[in-house]
């Protein structure tokens, strides 16, 4: 809306000095109109009569240079911003950006040279971001398809799922979705779980989009031991959360949804090793309370404004997480070490097991093929293997396969094997024999469900040929 009205205006001073000599000409000093028309262009210079007839004239008189003034500082910046345009996609790492003025400045100014202010037409570049709503997103996608083949595309879009998409170059993020991912790793429970033998009560105070992105990341990677228990509370609507999910039964940590108020539970919230504040409304009260009545060290507080959970004096230590700045962080939303790292272990599955020469272009190749269930299969893998990385500098392991120890290569492995059933327990997948192989996709089973220790040894492999892989990339 913004856009549009800054637009107008610009349009608007440009037509005003012609308006009002036509009215002042005509009008006023009842000459013809097309003369009146004539006599006007020579108000956006400074031809126009040294005494003019009337004030209208006068007003005019002086809009005029400062219309064509404006108007030349737009073709100077057009033909300039045109350049540059230009110069950032040959120099081979271009990012076009489109979407409202103020948010795509920030994108531009994280972006530096590497930047494509978009505006409304298509650009090339390397990659596009898109920050309009759902619709102006997917309709930009839709209509440049074919120009943007190959490209990666990041669209905004707040109702369809990043999985549920099947262009492999067409990545979709809402912000609860980053923010969630990102909190998980920048504030990894690791040691927390350590000390605690692993077994923890987390709670969350409110659920939502945020909650339910949150809880889906977490069982992702807050995976630490085969025997954890990591119980999640959940004070908040379940909005159908355990329908939808209906196989998370087989995870070994729970999920409890607690339908009274949690002013109602404060004996059991004091028992909590972890609580997270996500209700955004009428938060600063809510923490204060919290604090005062809260007996947890652990209290973090997703905030939609940084200064929100910092008005009152509290009386504990509260972690304020301004979880939409972060999500608006183009490293978060262009993750491309994430997407590399995903796209080069598919590759080095199916040169193990294919035979697929291990280069660029098949790499690209092998990726297109997936369908987006194995694709986003790949993604939680290298999304996971952050969370590893920090197990192991916590545990002195090094950084590499060559550095960690053998029980510590196993433990990885079994590890990954239990985030790799997580992940299908999440999409509704469940233990089963088919008649041939061992998955069917149409009613999703598969007999590889099963704990680790149950795996056969060639099964097993693919697990630490995972971890080996992992480790071996950048």
């Amino acid at each position: 809306m913004k856009d549009k009205i800054y637009s107008r205006a610009k349009y608007l001073l440009l037509a005003l000095p012609m308006a009002l000599g036509i009215v002042g000409y005509g009008a006023v000093e009842g000459l013809p109109l097309l003369q009146s028309v004539y006599i006007s262009t020579a108000l956006y210079g400074f031809g126009a009569d040294e005494l003019p007839p009337n004030a209208v004239i006068e007003i005019a008189r002086w809009l005029g240079p400062v219309a064509t003034a404006s108007t030349l500082v737009m073709i100077v910046r057009f033909l300039r911003q045109g350049f540059m345009n230009r110069v950032a996609f040959l120099r081979g790492n271009s990012t076009a950006v489109y979407g409202p003025e103020g948010e795509k400045a920030e994108f531009l100014e994280q972006l530096g040279k590497d930047g494509i202010d978009m505006q409304n037409k298509f650009l090339d570049a390397h990659r596009y971001i898109l920050l309009g709503n759902e619709e102006e997103n997917l309709d930009f996608f839709r209509k440049n398809y074919a120009r943007i083949d190959g490209r990666d595309v990041f669209a905004r879009c707040s109702s369809i799922s990043a999985q549920a998409v099947k262009y492999h170059n067409l990545h979709l993020f809402c912000a609860e979705e980053t923010a969630a991912s990102v909190f998980w790793k920048k504030h990894c429970i690791y040691s927390l779980s350590k000390a605690k033998n692993h077994k923890l009560k987390i709670v969350f105070i409110g659920f939502g989009r945020l909650g339910k992105e949150l809880l889906l990341s977490a069982l992702q990677n807050n995976i630490f031991s085969a025997d954890q228990q990591i119980d999640y509370h959940i004070f908040g609507e379940a909005d159908g959360f355990c329908n939808i999910h209906y196989q998370l039964g087989n995870i070994e940590d729970n999920i409890i949804f607690q339908y009274k108020h949690w002013h109602e539970q404060l004996g059991f919230i004091n028992t909590a090793d972890m609580v997270i504040v996500l209700q955004q409304e009428n938060q600063s009260q809510l923490v204060r309370d919290l604090t005062l009545s809260c007996e947890c060290d652990n209290i973090f507080v997703f905030s939609h404004s940084p200064y929100s959970a910092d008005l009152t004096e509290n009386i504990r230590k509260v972690t304020v997480f301004d979880w939409k700045e972060t999500a608006s962080s183009l490293e978060n939303i262009v993750d491309i070490s994430l997407f590399r790292k995903a796209k080069q272990l598919n590759m080095r599955y199916a040169h193990i097991y294919s035979g697929i020469a291990e280069t660029a272009e098949n790499s690209e190749l092998e990726w297109q093929k997936l369908d987006t269930f194995t694709r986003y299969s790949n993604i939680s893998a290298a999304d996971f293997n952050d969370i590893q990385r920090i197990i192991l500098k916590v545990e002195n392991q090094g950084n590499t396969v060559d550095t960690m120890s053998e029980e510590w290569f196993e433990t990885l492995s079994e590890l990954e094997h239990i985030r790799w059933c997580r992940y299908h327990y999440i999409n509704n997948w469940k233990y089963g024999k088919p008649e041939k192989g061992t998955k069917d996709k149409a009613r999703r089973i598969h007999a590889d469900l099963v704990p680790y220790s149950s795996l056969s040894e060639p099964e097993k492999d693919k697990d630490r040929e995972n971890i080996r892989i992992l480790f071996s990339l950048d």
